[in-house]
């Protein structure tokens, strides 16, 4: 039932990336184990071998996967994209950094992200140099990543780029503007607004400006609110934007916590990235590709599950992209007991459309 399974997936995937498909074959192993185990050990998932597979050959072909194939990344983001409606005011996305540490390498990966509802949906990334300064990207590969991005979505259909304190620098921030990115960015407390720190500017609970203000030699605009909750470092969040401003920016950069609940979601609380034992970056980015085709499926199928079922009320709890990975889990590990879901699921996926995943 398992080979079953993978060749119906791989027939799927044929229509959606144009690869070799003995890859695509390998993918779809990847894809039904990952799902079903939760992990990305290759150890822990060769042990889907079977009697037509021995987990040998099986631990030697995923390897292979991630050592020989120049795997187009960016094919992955394009389907992502070609799955999700566009929102007619564009896309929101979300840039930011995630990192791990494999006994003394040190990994960090620069991430794009569409943003839906809950959380974003990585399109674009890379893995950053060893040598890069405290992980940290710089602008050179800040436009590189977006240069990659626009070739699969032009800057016109970004409705705002939404960036943590970390992607701050007058260089790359005029580079966008060139671009005509829109951008909600923010900033430290310290940074100079109009000539004084931004902490200087007197506010309640919160701080909104209808005027450009200079930043960095630049007119931008400039708002800040308190912070709600009790585990951050700072009571106030200041941010400045090339286009929106007040409430506005306020509103678009909150958004940006997506991309955060998607890193949790492919570590500790969906599919334990940090458990691999990959330290090179290329085998790294075939991964991360990987894991966002899982993560699209799961929580593409429990957005269907909560937009088209009468869900229990211990279901309703789960988060979208849980209730999605546990039942497609619980599927792959009792095939025999649910053919006509598992049917369901691969028709699902064959879709032009993902409609049920809401878009903001």
């Amino acid at each position: 039932m398992f080979s079953m399974l993978t060749t119906l997936l791989t027939g799927r995937l044929i229509n959606e990336l144009s690869w070799n498909q003995a890859r695509l074959a390998c993918l779809s192993i990847l894809l039904v184990s990952i799902l079903r185990n939760r992990t990305v050990n290759l150890v822990k998932l060769a042990s889907e071998a079977n009697d037509e597979i021995k987990e040998g050959s099986l631990y030697r072909r995923f390897q292979n996967f991630f050592l020989k194939f120049d795997m187009p990344i960016d094919d992955i983001g394009r389907l992502v994209l070609a799955k999700l409606s566009k929102p007619v005011d564009g896309w929101v996305l979300s840039m930011d950094r995630t990192n791990w540490k494999f006994g003394r390498t040190h990994i960090n990966i620069l991430v794009i992200g569409v943003v839906t509802r809950k959380v974003a949906i990585p399109v674009c990334w890379v893995v950053l140099p060893q040598k890069t300064k405290r992980g940290n990207s710089n602008t050179g590969q800040r436009k590189k990543l977006m240069k990659r991005l626009f070739k699969m979505l032009p800057a016109e259909d970004i409705k705002v780029l939404t960036m943590d304190r970390e992607f701050i620098g007058k260089e790359w921030l005029r580079w966008l503007d060139d671009k005509k990115v829109k951008y909600v960015v923010r900033i430290k407390s310290n940074v100079l607004v109009k000539g004084k720190s931004a902490s200087k500017y007197k506010h309640g609970k919160q701080l909104c400006s209808e005027r450009l203000m200079p930043v960095w030699d630049t007119d931008l605009f400039f708002a800040g609110c308190k912070i709600q909750g009790k585990n951050t470092r700072d009571d106030f969040l200041y941010v400045v934007s090339n286009f929106y401003c007040g409430k506005k920016a306020l509103a678009l950069y909150k958004r940006r916590w997506g991309i955060e609940l998607v890193f949790s979601h492919f570590k500790k609380k969906g599919f334990d990235l940090e458990t691999t034992h990959m330290d090179d970056g290329k085998k790294i980015e075939k991964l991360f590709g990987v894991l966002t085709l899982a993560f699209l499926i799961s929580y593409g199928w429990g957005s269907e599950m909560k937009h088209n079922h009468d869900l229990k009320a211990y279901l309703k709890k789960k988060s979208i992209f849980r209730l999605g990975l546990d039942q497609i889990a619980r599927m792959f590990t009792h095939r025999d007991r649910f053919k006509e879901e598992i049917d369901a699921l691969l028709d699902w996926f064959s879709k032009p459309k993902y409609g049920s995943i809401i878009i903001v």
